[in-house]
């Protein structure tokens, strides 16, 4: 069975990663049933902070928003995980943790913006900040393998 999200290119800039990601046969938009699924594993994404119409946090669009913004902030989440000290394995995501993965605060807030680039075609572009490149490509990595475990069900 073929994962319907998955990364097409990945381009590590200077303290941020940008990723076009293909997201296939996947809903377009999250439902508060897959989101309902994901806040059980991460219960904070409710309560990022987000700009969008709505209000200041992701909780205020997260049932209806498009599904690389939900990318977007699982990546996030994780990255900030990481420099508590906190990583979290997703269900989908490899089980080990690079003791690279160790917490170390930073004085920059880890922000990212999503996009649709070709939405009938599924292809985003989403591009998230970071501290360490290596903690942001593998909270990419485990956020897109979470994702597709969560749309299968």
């Amino acid at each position: 069975m073929t994962d319907p999200v998955r990364v097409e290119r990945m381009e590590v800039r200077r303290g941020h990663l940008v990723c076009r990601v293909a997201f296939g046969a996947a809903p377009r938009v999250t439902s508060p049933q897959l989101m309902s699924r994901a806040l059980a594993v991460v219960p904070t994404l409710a309560q990022h902070a987000c700009v969008n119409e709505r209000g200041t946090t992701f909780a205020a669009v997260m049932d209806c928003t498009p599904l690389p913004h939900l990318l977007e902030h699982l990546v996030v989440d994780l990255q900030v995980r990481a420099e508590s000290g906190q990583w979290l394995t997703l269900p989908g995501a490899a089980p080990s943790v690079s003791s690279h993965v160790a917490g170390t605060t930073h004085d920059r807030p880890i922000v990212g913006t999503s996009e649709w680039l070709d939405e009938a075609a599924g292809i985003a572009r989403i591009d998230v900040s970071f501290a360490d490149d290596l903690v942001a490509l593998r909270a990419m990595r485990d956020s897109v393998a979470f994702l597709n475990k969560l749309l299968r069900g």
